[in-house]
């Protein structure tokens, strides 16, 4: 078998570079260009004959462009002839549609996985899904990493006093509580409501655990519009909490989020660079997870 390549798509070619950089892996020659009515091409520049291949691609904003390219790419490799095609998806667009919520709605995340895996995917990694379910809907081997001890880590230099780890929902507990088990610190739960309507909005009902005084850091795996950690954020200062963290693996930040965050009651903001960010704000920290996909690619060739 010849050697390995790293090939990235478009989503997120500054985290391909350093994963390539880190691993020794070098980059694959790729041209990827859209044609005047927007479909996208790809022309694979490199021998990939019997090679074990790598494609780094998000499914970042715009997903479904990114979401189309991954796929291309996996189909020209696997024309081209290459031996073994794994997808690294640090972000997977559509997460949040693993079930259906009500009648007449979609299973998306299934779908994309389909896909993935049809357009000649072999194996797939992927980092901090919204829900494990998602595993089971590719028909091919997946692993699946976490960030979160990545940011546990970053987290622990700030030396906040009295910390305690908070769930934005319930549905987050699991990882709430993985988290505050890597940070040493008790765990809060926020009970939410969200407005099937109005996509995006939600409402803080209730708050279960010891608060006042404390540093209150909210983890998720996902910051979209930023309406979640902010309205938790209004309730968790209300109940006493002197700051307030913002911790989550992959900052989206779509309408403005990162705008509406750094106006609000949380004192920062830290993410990874699953997901390129172009912005600036004085409460963003980014943590990145290159070592982590680099360790996860050693064990695999």
């Amino acid at each position: 078998m010849n050697s390995q390549k790293i090939f990235a798509g478009t989503s997120n070619p500054d985290l391909a570079r350093k994963v390539s950089q880190k691993s020794k892996i070098p980059l694959g020659k790729i041209d990827i260009g859209t044609f005047a009515d927007g479909e996208i091409d790809v022309w694979i520049q490199d021998d990939v004959n019997n090679s074990e291949v790598f494609i780094i691609q998000s499914n970042s904003p715009p997903i479904n462009n990114h979401i189309v390219e991954l796929a291309l790419i996996a189909d020209a490799l696997r024309r081209s002839g290459a031996h073994h095609i794994t997808a690294v998806i640090p972000y997977f667009g559509y997460s949040r549609k693993e079930k259906q919520s009500r009648p007449g709605e979609p299973i998306s995340a299934k779908v994309v996985a389909d896909l993935i895996v049809t357009s000649g995917i072999n194996k797939v990694i992927c980092l901090d899904l919204h829900a494990d379910a998602i595993v089971g809907f590719f028909n091919v081997p997946v692993i699946y990493l976490s960030a979160l001890d990545v940011l546990a880590k970053r987290i622990k230099q700030e030396k906040y006093k009295n910390a305690v780890v908070v769930a934005p929902d319930v549905g987050g507990v699991r990882r709430a509580r993985n988290f505050a088990a890597h940070l040493g610190c008790p765990l809060a739960v926020i009970e939410k409501h969200r407005t099937t309507a109005v996509r995006d909005n939600i409402e803080v009902l209730s708050i279960s655990g010891e608060i006042v005084g404390d540093t209150a850091i909210i983890v998720d795996d996902v910051i979209s519009t930023g309406g979640t950690i902010i309205e938790s954020a209004n309730a968790l200062k209300a109940r006493g909490a002197k700051k307030v963290i913002a911790c989550a693996t992959h900052g989206v930040f779509a309408s403005n989020g990162l705008q509406k965050l750094t106006a609000s009651k949380v004192d920062k903001i830290f993410v990874t660079d699953s997901v390129p960010i172009s912005e600036k704000s004085p409460k963003l920290e980014i943590v990145s997870v290159d070592a982590l996909i680099v360790d996860c690619l050693s064990k695999e060739i």
